[in-house]
């Protein structure tokens, strides 16, 4: 069978360790208390660092200038100025702001010290500047790293084999537990053994997210490329690594005319999540608005899968017509820590994807340049079959727009994509039959669910790859039965060259299922792929079509608005 991308999620709560002392997160510390990008740095005679309260003071200038920024005192100001990557940096003695190219940005914990004539800082400042810090309260230790180096040596040491050494430095005890070494040296070697041997670290991209850095190192292995993503906390030390397969998703410009504004979906709830809003610039009247709804797996707000960023397309398209577009970080994204082990077995499509939904369609709601009368559902692939439930647990959207979704049950799909993997095997191969008999195995397992209550499902082994509550609980909210209930206008959109939801089964029961409503719509585009893009090379018809960068057919936008804005 043809290899897949392994997906694998590792989070969990990061804490000090016993007596709150915490060993150092990385690199080698020398008694003068601070190292470099992983290596001992000497600080001059009469430096030093030292505690304020429970942060490490370090001398600015040094590290700044280490780091490769031009460091100048501002007498007149009482002031530090640091200069570098396209910015200029400005402390004060007397301030916590940090000031970057001359608008208060950030504030730090503890004011700048003088001490024998050197301006000392908490290590924690140096994160202000994209840098990855770390600390040992016990010791008055410090340790700072550019993104690149602390990813660099996380993948060093894994591909070197120092899983134990990586394990006790890197993670904390809550971590462990979730990880024992053994399973991390498992994870790695599953990789290696499915991708070949680990070659190189390429450039690594890393954003400020709160109080967390998140890293994306792309992981370049003799036969596939994977990207690791580290999510490192406020001390240095991992709150979540994930790998996956690499994005090849071409990055573009914000199409000039259209504006786009950061926002949080369930502000004040135990999950927001960050999205953005897309809107034209220029617009008169309250606008019609699209909450966008994933597929399956821990998703971003583009939707970004391998080559593509169907999300951003759609939203860019769509406000090209005068309508508003949400978009936002799914649930498992963002939290992916607190669904990870034990966890995911209690986890549902209700807390993963339709209590989100939901309030994004409220937050739409609240905005008064939007008519609330007028947002729609755009669900894709699960988010299309999850849609009607949405919709009817507090959604109460003006119309549905159903992207290569399904009402069948999802282990029903995912049997069906399995099984046109083993049909494409050959005869020959001693495989074919043994992949047959396992899939069959699972689809009997699957059957089984039925019979079982919610507490049995926990309990039960996974079923495809899923745990078996999750799929209960999603079968027990029946998708045909809710969308056959409809009145209201619903759009189903499929593409012909989908090998993952099919045009002669899923697109064909939609039919079925909402006959008795005549504000359904229909639209099959031949040529287009389950992310509705146009794609006729090598690979076509197997998800390698997926790793050659492409964009939402323009066609298939263009009807969405049309149907939108037809709905006034």
């Amino acid at each position: 069978m043809r290899k897949k991308a392994v997906l694998i999620s590792v989070c969990g709560l990061l804490l000090l360790g016993a007596g709150g002392v915490a060993p150092p997160a990385y690199g080698a510390i020398n008694p003068a208390g601070i190292a470099l990008n992983n290596e001992p740095f000497s600080l001059s005679e009469g430096m030093d660092t030292f505690m304020r309260g429970s942060e490490i003071m370090v001398p600015v200038r040094p590290l700044g200038e280490a780091f490769g920024y031009a460091v100048k005192y501002i007498k007149a100001q009482n002031s530090l100025e640091l200069k570098g990557n396209n910015h200029t940096y400005l402390i004060k003695l007397a301030e916590t702001t940090v000031y970057v190219d001359g608008e208060a940005a950030q504030d730090i914990s503890v004011q700048p010290e003088l001490k024998n004539n050197r301006i000392y800082v908490p290590v924690s400042f140096f994160r202000v500047l994209g840098l990855v810090t770390s600390y040992n309260v016990g010791s008055a230790q410090a340790a700072v790293a550019t993104p690149d180096k602390y990813a660099e040596q996380v993948a060093g040491m894994l591909g070197g084999g120092k899983y134990m050494e990586l394990w006790q430095q890197t993670f904390s005890k809550e971590v462990q537990l979730a990880l024992p070494v053994f399973k991390l040296q498992s994870v790695w070697e599953m990789l290696t053994g499915s991708y070949g041997s680990f070659v190189r670290l390429d450039s690594v991209k890393a954003a400020q997210e709160g109080e967390f850095t998140v890293i994306q190192a792309p992981l370049v292995f003799a036969e596939a490329r994977l990207t690791m993503s580290l999510k490192v906390d406020s001390s240095g030390r991992l709150a979540g690594i994930l790998f996956g397969p690499a994005s090849t998703a071409v990055e573009l410009e914000l199409p000039a005319g259209l504006i786009e504004e950061e926002t949080i979906v369930g502000a004040g709830t135990a999950y927001p999540l960050e999205g953005v809003l897309t809107l034209p610039e220029h617009s008169s009247g309250p606008l019609p608005s699209v909450v966008l709804v994933h597929g399956s797996g821990s998703t971003d707000r583009d939707e970004t899968a391998l080559g593509y960023k169907a999300f951003r397309d759609l939203a860019w398209g769509l406000a090209r017509q005068g309508i508003a577009v949400l978009r936002y970080d799914k649930r498992t994204f963002t939290y992916g820590q607190q669904y990870a082990g034990d966890k995911a077995a209690s986890l549902t499509v209700k807390e993963e994807t339709v209590e989100d939904a939901v309030l994004a369609a409220d937050l739409l709601r609240l905005d008064g340049r939007l008519n609330p009368d007028q947002v729609y559902i755009a669900g894709h692939s699960l988010g299309g079959m999850l849609a009607p439930r949405i919709d009817a647990e507090g959604g109460d959207f003006a119309g549905l727009i159903l992207l290569a979704g399904s009402p069948r049950k999802l282990w029903e799909i995912v049997y069906d994509q399995n099984m046109a993997l083993i049909h494409s095997m050959s005869e020959s191969d001693p495989l074919k039959a043994q992949s047959a008999a396992l899939i069959d195995a699972e689809a009997q397992k699957a059957k089984a669910l039925a019979s079982m209550t919610a507490a049995q499902a926990k309990q039960a082994p996974p079923v495809f790859g899923m745990p078996a509550g999750y799929l209960l609980e999603m079968q027990q909210q029946d998708t045909a039965g809710l969308a056959s209930k409809l009145t209201k206008p619903v759009l189903v959109l499929q593409g012909a060259d989908d090998f993952q939801v099919y045009a002669d089964k899923d697109y064909q029961l939609w039919k079925e299922v909402l006959g008795n409503n005549p504000s359904a719509e229909f639209k099959l585009y031949p040529g287009l792929n389950h992310f509705f893009v146009n794609y006729d090379g090598a690979g076509a018809g197997t998800t390698d079509e997926y790793k050659v960068p492409g964009v939402v057919d323009e066609q298939v936008i263009s009807d969405i608005g049309g149907w939108i804005n037809k709905q006034k």
